[in-house]
């Protein structure tokens, strides 16, 4: 900001609307997909599990982050950082500080979420297995980041108010620490379950469709790497209020991705409703990966509820339900 030469000629730009528009748009599209998800769990499946109670938790928390980056809107982001007035500044980074807070939190509870619904879909002892440790690492990188976070500036206040007198570390590098775990985990349980389904003795067309809706997490992680080249920017122009625009937007735009993402495989009850024909019956089991896969217009519910289906002979696996 010691470098920002104010240039008159820019005074009346402002990315305001684009920052509105982005989070309307994408707080109603992610919110859609989780009550879908709740309604497709709660009044078809009727067995509403951890994973998705964790999911309404993260997207509660991505819709804290639209508001925290509202916040932040209404004190000068996406204006010249010359023509905020200084007593924005305070009320700024309290809301920019807030979005880090609740981000990072989102985004670990969105991870958590996908990793219990795997531990509901997959029966194979070595993929539960691996999804514990994995479960345990998030659970371990959570705390981490509640340190890093109350100890970026000692006071912490001294984050927000130039005035105080304290010590921070250097933020830039604690931004790319923490997308550079959230991008590798991402990576890692995106590609977790993939051996699993590839095993299952599916039509080829239903099989394509499974693979293609797991797929579709890799749109989070593509976002997830722009996101960091977007940090990169936000942390070295002379106008941050400005050009932190791009960080703020695609961080929640990551957030909502992620939701999407983890809630679309859970939507196939109401697919079926919709388009019976397209995702309706079929069956098959596999003999090998310890997974039996059933796929029917009815679900149906084994001895243990909270999984659907029967499980293989040997006791070995459950059914694999994408719901």
């Amino acid at each position: 900001m010691a470098n920002m030469i104010p240039n008159p000629a820019l005074n009346g730009q402002s990315r305001f609307a684009e920052i509105v528009i982005i989070l309307s748009v994408f707080s109603v599209i992610s919110t859609v997909a989780v009550g879908m998800r709740c309604y497709a769990r709660l009044f078809i499946l009727r067995c509403f599990g951890r994973d998705d109670g964790v999911m309404v938790a993260a997207q509660a928390l991505t819709l804290a982050s639209a508001i925290a980056i509202g916040l932040e809107a209404q004190y000068g982001l996406g204006r010249h950082t010359w023509t905020v007035p200084p007593e924005n500044l305070i009320p700024y980074m309290k809301a920019f500080y807030a979005s880090i807070v609740v981000y990072n939190i989102a985004v670990c509870l969105t991870k958590i979420s996908i990793l219990l619904q795997y531990k509901r879909l997959f029966s194979n002892p070595i993929m539960q297995r691996i999804t514990l440790w994995a479960l345990c690492f998030l659970a371990a990188w959570a705390v981490a980041l509640a340190f890093l976070l109350t100890l970026i500036c000692q006071p912490v206040s001294a984050f927000w108010n130039p005035t105080v007198s304290g010590k921070c570390l250097d933020a830039p590098t604690i931004w790319y620490i923490m997308a550079g775990v959230n991008l590798v985990s991402d990576f890692a349980i995106l590609t977790l379950p993939m051996p699993v389904i590839k095993s299952l003795q599916l039509p080829q067309r239903q099989k394509i469709m499974l693979i293609a809706v797991f797929c579709l997490g890799f749109f989070p992680c593509a976002v997830s790497i722009y996101r960091i080249r977007t940090l990169k920017a936000a942390t070295e122009t002379p106008d941050p209020m400005y050009d932190n625009v791009d960080a703020a937007t695609w961080s929640f735009l990551e957030l909502t991705t992620g939701v999407l993402a983890a809630c679309l495989p859970t939507l196939r009850p109401i697919f079926i409703a919709v388009m019976p024909r397209l995702f309706g019956a079929s069956g098959a089991r596999t003999t090998s990966g310890g997974v039996q896969s059933t796929h029917g217009a009815r679900p149906f519910v084994s001895q243990d509820s909270s999984r659907y289906g029967t499980g293989n002979s040997n006791g070995s696996g459950k059914a694999f339900e994408i719901t």
